[in-house]
């Protein structure tokens, strides 16, 4: 059975991802760990705290069997922490057997704070033992069929990053396109690191895609996303 982390505030972003998730694995047993951080020892009243976020967590499973229907293979722990928020997740996160953490973003459009820090980054610095799916709030969930990574091979790619591109790509029967950005001519050693990759990956494979620079890479990384069809972003 899959174990999923979702934080929430009881925001759009964070339920939205709820959803997404919910709906991307429609067909698999899992329990969502819903945990929201109700506030820190000595800022709250604790007592009134906890009873709020309860209530919160209880009506957004509420309101997921209300938008997806009531699935048999969901199951879910609802946790309210009194605690820092970054903490008390990665925390959570350490002393569970958690298989993947998903978390809300704000917009399809914040691409670029996607991947160069806002809040979402906080926790994904600090949950480093399972992979991470960020869910942009505008985004309609449609099936991942296309996965995107994206490396310069300057270093090689680690055997947990492989197991999290191929845990996404199998459970989502998705195919993988590697992505890389011209930058000059490469040094063996990348092109080592890049053999041993696409070995590892090969079963799930699709054909490479090397892109020049546009206007900037985080431009050009968008461009091809959207260019590609690419439905999902894994770095």
């Amino acid at each position: 059975m899959l174990q999923v982390l979702v934080p929430t505030d009881f925001s759009n972003n964070s339920y939205n991802a709820l959803y997404y998730v919910a709906k991307l694995f429609k067909t698999k047993e899992c329990t969502f760990h819903l945990i929201n951080v109700c506030g820190v020892l000595g800022n709250v009243d604790i007592e009134t705290a906890q009873v709020e976020s309860t209530q919160g967590l209880d009506a957004m499973t509420h309101r997921l069997v209300r938008d997806v229907g009531n699935n048999t293979e969901h199951h879910f722990e609802k946790v309210s922490l009194c605690r820092n928020m970054t903490k008390g997740v990665a925390d959570y996160a350490k002393e569970h057997p958690i298989d993947l953490m998903v978390i809300g973003n704000k917009a399809k459009e914040e691409g670029a704070n996607i991947m160069f820090g806002n809040n979402a980054m906080q926790l994904v610095r600090e949950v480093n033992q399972c992979p991470v799916l960020i869910v942009p709030l505008e985004i309609d969930f449609k099936n991942v069929d296309k996965m995107a990574f994206i490396s310069n091979y300057a270093n090689p790619i680690v055997e947990e990053n492989v197991k999290a591109l191929l845990f996404f790509s199998n459970l989502m029967d998705s195919s993988l396109v590697p992505m890389s950005i011209e930058e000059g001519k490469g040094t063996d050693a990348m092109a080592k690191n890049k053999a041993k990759f696409l070995k590892a990956v090969s079963k799930n494979l699709s054909k490479e895609v090397v892109l020049p620079v546009f206007e900037d890479k985080v431009r050009t990384i968008l461009e091809f996303v959207e260019l590609w069809n690419i439905d999902m972003l894994c770095m």
